[in-house]
Formats: structure tokens, sequence, C-alpha cells
């Protein structure tokens, strides 16, 4: 665990360009997500045991519905992470399809064949229904979830979720 949290450190100290600030992290059933905040965006790194894709969602209630859910992979060393809205459990989508504009910068990532981490930016304040304002101290249930897959219509192998406070 001390492995992925210095990857993870070192993921968003970079990506906050040296100017590392306080980092919460919430680790749960082998995966790790922490974040920071730099101006108006929010960073966050993702850490888990596979290969495949991994997500994390906010939403103000335990259900899934309404969760504005973030799922990342790295196919060919190349990194993507897309926004989604879920309308009902197993239904979610690409906020673009709501003609909605994704945020997701400062993309980074790496793969050693037992853990993937994955890093990127948002801006704290949403611009569409179908995102979530994502302020210091705004309190979420966290969806936490991973694949052996990378595609994103492929189920987890491991979801739960959290209380966290931003």
């Amino acid at each position: 665990m001390k492995h992925v949290t210095l990857i993870m450190l070192w993921m968003v100290s970079n990506i906050c360009l040296g100017q590392l600030q306080e980092v919460k992290e919430v680790s749960k059933n082998g995966m790790s997500v922490s974040w920071t905040f730099k101006n108006d965006r929010i960073f966050i790194a993702m850490d888990a045991p596979t290969d495949g894709w991994l997500a994390i969602g906010f939403n103000t209630s335990s259900g899934i519905t309404g969760t504005y859910l973030l799922m990342g992979h790295i196919i060919n060393e190349k990194v993507e992470v897309v926004e989604h809205y879920t309308t009902s459990p197993g239904n979610y989508n690409p906020i673009t399809k709501f003609e909605a504009t994704s945020q997701v910068k400062d993309m980074q990532g790496k793969q050693n064949g037992q853990h993937t981490t994955i890093a990127f930016s948002l801006p704290v304040h949403a611009i569409s229904k179908y995102q979530r304002d994502l302020k210091e101290g705004l309190e979420y249930i966290m969806l936490i979830a991973y694949s052996q897959e990378d595609d994103f219509q492929h189920h987890s192998i491991m979801r739960t979720s959290t209380e966290i406070k931003l």
C-alpha cells in the first residue's frame, strides 16, 4: 500500500506542477482514491489491482441513479477518462451523449501488470446538470469500482461506496 500511495502522490504532485497541497485519500477493497485542490480544479488519482478500467462516482444518495461517474483506462499506453451520467442501474452514458462538454484534463497513468494508476483533474464547478460540483468540503457518497477489462461496458469485479468529504 505504501508503494501505491507514493505513486499517487507523485502523480498528483506532478499534475500540480510541484506545488503539493493537502492530499485526502480513501482506500477500500484494494482500491485507493486520492484528491487535492489547486486553483479551481480538483486533482484525482485512482489506483487498483487490475489492468482494466477504474471508476469513481459522486452522488448525494446511496443509489446509483444520478451518479456522476468517471471511468478511466489505459489502452496502448494512452490514458482516457470519460465522464458518464447514470440514469438507472446499469445504464450510464458519456455526458457527451447529452450534449454536455467533457471537462477532464491533465490525464496521466501507469500500469505495471499488477496495478493501474490513473490521475486527472476536473473543475470544481459543474457546467452541466450531468456533472457535480466538486468543491472542497462538499460531502458525497463515492462509488469506487474496477474491472479486469478495459471495455467500459464490461462489468466490475469490485464495486463499493463510501461516504467522503472532499
